[in-house]
């Protein structure tokens, strides 16, 4: 058994000076009797020891609690008389009690005042476990005896508060004690829970975590000479076809991820795993450079792995061999009835162009890859 006396509340108010409180409040709000708690004493006592704070010389009542949960309440004969007298003559006489059985109307008559104690203890204490203890408990009904209290109380361990108390400001005096079990301790998985929301999760920390990563345009070389002739100010021309292949990479230098340069509400952004469309000339509403599809165009591509487009092979063909005929180059079918390759060239010749100039199958060499360290 633990015994523990009210003045020492250094964390707020405890249940002891709450209930202190209470009581005198909820006595003179509905009696308009003056009380005064002259002392408590608090004590935490198990099942088996519970017979020891009761008596059949004081009148026992039951309370009902939340869960179903049952606390009890004791009442000397002082303090009942004073009760009664206050409520039938609006005084107190200073008769002493007579020694008759409790009835249930005893009973019936103290219900306001433990009512109303027990509501305004649970919202005037400030420890968390004083009031959860003192929280949702009212009058139940009268108990016969001590062991009938005793059978109805299912906790393991309770709190008991012993009240003395002093009517009027004079010399009558009263006792009550508040038997209320102890709060139960949260399970395994509610304490978890409760734990979960006081520790930092790791999500936000990582979320806060800073990562450098630098946006590659492109890689292009050039002489040593040219470089070292480099002033602060000059400028490098950039092939537009770079600006769609963007490298992210790492501090270490490590690529993760390919995009394309543009911009978004006045800021630089890049656009990651583009798939290659045909080119356009304007950029998109959003501001990104030319090339830039939609996303179901990278999608519905069936040679899009990734954002990443993969060229396909073209497959060889047979090309039957061409018989070659007397062309005669002043007939104006001369180009209809030459080979494509030999118009080609026949073209080009006209043009003046020489055949280093010209790429294979006629279309134009596509610029070179450049990038910028």
């Amino acid at each position: 058994m633990q015994l523990s006396r009210d003045g020492a509340a250094s964390n707020g108010r405890s249940a002891s000076g709450a209930l202190r409180l209470a009581m005198a409040r909820a006595a003179d709000d509905l009696f308009d009797l003056a009380v005064s708690v002259i002392g408590v004493i608090h004590t935490r006592a198990s099942q088996d020891e519970l017979i020891k704070h009761l008596s059949d010389e004081r009148l026992q009542v039951l309370l009902d609690g939340p869960e179903g949960q049952l606390g009890a309440a004791t009442l000397d004969r002082a303090f009942l008389v004073a009760l009664i007298q206050q409520q039938t003559m609006g005084r107190l006489t200073g008769v002493a009690a007579d020694e008759r059985p409790f009835t249930g109307t005893d009973a019936a008559l103290t219900a306001p005042l433990i009512d109303s104690t027990l509501r305004r203890a649970s919202e005037l204490a400030d420890r968390p476990q004083d009031v959860l203890c003192l929280s949702g408990f009212k009058f139940g009904a009268r108990a016969e005896d001590a062991r009938a209290i005793v059978l109805a109380m299912e906790a393991e361990r309770f709190r008991i508060f012993d009240l003395t108390l002093e009517f009027g400001g004079g010399p009558q005096q009263g006792t009550i004690c508040l038997i209320l079990p102890e709060p139960r301790k949260p399970e395994k998985s509610e304490a978890g829970e409760a734990a979960d929301q006081s520790v930092p999760r790791l999500g936000p920390a990582v979320e806060m975590a800073r990562a450098d990563l630098s946006a590659v345009i492109c890689r292009m070389r050039i002489p040593l000479a040219e470089l070292s002739r480099m002033q602060p100010g000059d400028m490098l021309p950039l092939i537009q076809e770079h600006l769609d292949r963007t490298d992210l990479v790492t501090i270490q230098g490590k690529k993760i991820a390919e995009g394309r340069l543009g911009q978004i509400n006045g800021m630089r952004a890049l656009r990651l795993n583009e798939t290659r469309l045909p080119r356009h000339h304007t950029p998109d509403q959003d501001g990104f450079a030319a090339d830039i599809g939609v996303p179901s165009a990278m999608v519905n591509d069936p040679m899009t792995v990734e954002g990443r487009k993969i060229d396909a092979e073209e497959p060889e063909q047979a090309v039957p061999a061409a018989t070659k005929t007397p062309i005669d180059e002043d007939s104006d079918d001369a180009i209809n009835q030459m080979t494509a390759k030999e118009a080609a060239q026949r073209i080009s010749e006209l043009a003046g162009i020489e055949e280093d100039d010209v790429a294979p199958d006629g279309g134009e060499y596509a610029p070179l890859p450049m990038t910028l360290d």
